[in-house]
């Protein structure tokens, strides 16, 4: 199979709003490639064979030249499209991607590296992003499993919506939740992350369903998770109120800056009292606890 990878060139300082550009344009996943002697950066984005990049490719380079507005220098701006295989594709993530230490005790390790853990209290997560439907690399997912890890009580229920390659949700088991029910729109991302969760015995009572945001849902949680895009969240945050229970926390991901008010005004007019927000980069999380009756 073909796969399309898109190489942009430009100043680390615009770093974050390129990799949320190319995200928003369709990219599968990003890489990162830097120079330390350099300004310069490279971020890579793949895409489906079937995609059209001939638009979308000037649609990009506006987009990223229009940054300078917003007070962010991308400098001189290249974009480069090439054609890779499947193949390529796996040995590039198998290249880049590597063990990431969470936080003290959560670990994500990917499926070829052999890891040893020294601590007993330490939690490992062992992980294939398959074609890139989540790495845990992405500062939004560190964010959330930052908030999950401080939040998670035992016994919990948890709904992970826009679950991709289901690290979140293998997280929350391995933390102690009681059950974890999962929604993904994208039947392969599905199946990446019921193969994720094969990689991780331990993790129990999680499952993992094809819906449109909560359309399959059914029942409340305690804790809803949801690491996606403000346009996303959007739609999905008037509905939680009827999937969560009283005084339940829901945790969101996958914030730009720019519109985290918006989304927080948005959880106000929803019965939602904002908790905390932390920030990475130019994303941030919020935890929000549901008061409406």
């Amino acid at each position: 199979m073909q796969w399309q990878k898109l190489v942009v060139q430009v100043n680390n300082q615009a770093r974050a709003a390129v990799e949320n550009v190319l995200l928003e344009a369709g990219s599968l996943g990003n890489q990162l490639i830097t120079d330390q002697l350099s300004e310069q950066i490279k971020i890579i984005g793949y895409f489906d064979q079937d995609q059209d990049l001939s638009v979308k490719i000037k649609e990009i380079n506006s987009r990223i030249t229009e940054l300078k507005t917003f007070g962010l220098d991308p400098g001189r701006v290249d974009l480069q499209l090439e054609q890779i295989n499947e193949t390529s594709w796996i040995h590039q993530w198998e290249k880049y991607y590597n063990i990431q230490h969470i936080s003290r005790f959560l670990t994500i390790v990917p499926r070829w590296k052999d890891y040893q853990s020294k601590d007993s209290r330490e939690t490992v997560l062992r992980l294939d992003p398959g074609k890139s439907f989540g790495t845990g690399m992405h500062p939004t997912t560190v964010l959330a499993l930052h908030q999950l890890e401080f939040l998670l009580k035992p016994n919990t229920r948890v709904f992970d919506v826009g679950a991709g390659s289901g690290v979140l949700s293998i997280a929350a088991s391995l933390l102690g939740s009681g059950e974890v029910v999962a929604f993904e729109n994208d039947p392969e991302a599905v199946l990446a992350a019921k193969k994720n969760l094969a990689l991780n015995p331990m993790a129990q009572k999680v499952s993992f369903h094809q819906s449109n945001l909560l359309a399959a849902a059914d029942g409340k949680a305690d804790l809803m998770l949801a690491n996606i895009l403000p346009e996303v969240l959007v739609q999905l945050i008037p509905t939680v109120g009827n999937y969560l229970v009283h005084n339940g926390r829901f945790i969101l991901s996958g914030i730009n800056s720019a519109k985290e008010k918006l989304i927080i005004d948005l959880l106000a007019a929803n019965g939602f009292v904002i908790e905390s927000s932390s920030q990475m980069q130019d994303w941030c999380a919020l935890v929000a606890k549901f008061e409406q009756d």
